[in-house]
């Protein structure tokens, strides 16, 4: 049950992140795709010990405490990678979030002298 509340609460994120990165004009298939398979590979890398070794062996703890940190350190990696990707504009997604955030500072700043 808990797996299927999961699995839910994913799907709708990934759609409010969809949506957001749509709305934004920041949305990549690449990226998306690129995504899933990080995904998968962070599930990979977290399930294939259990599912292949026995986990009543005495090396079984610190191979799957290894695969943590393994798995860890490869979300670190990825959120480096993410910030790095380049839009077809030649930004990068850091600088597109600042401009986005500098036009609705502008956008605002302009309400309040018409005001």
């Amino acid at each position: 049950m808990w797996i299927l509340l999961g699995f839910a609460l994913q799907i709708v994120v990934i759609v409010a992140g969809v949506r957001n990165e749509q709305r934004a004009g920041l949305w990549s298939w690449s990226k998306f795709v690129f995504a899933l398979g990080f995904g998968g590979l962070e599930c990979a890398i977290l399930i294939v010990p259990v599912s292949v070794m026995n986990p009543a062996a005495s090396y079984f703890i610190p191979v799957y405490v290894a695969c943590c940190v393994l798995a860890a350190l490869n979300f670190v990696w990825f959120i480096i990678a993410a910030r790095r990707w380049k839009l077809p504009d030649g930004r990068t997604s850091l600088q597109a979030y600042r401009d986005e955030k500098q036009a609705e500072k502008v956008q605002q700043e302009s309400q309040a002298e018409r005001r």
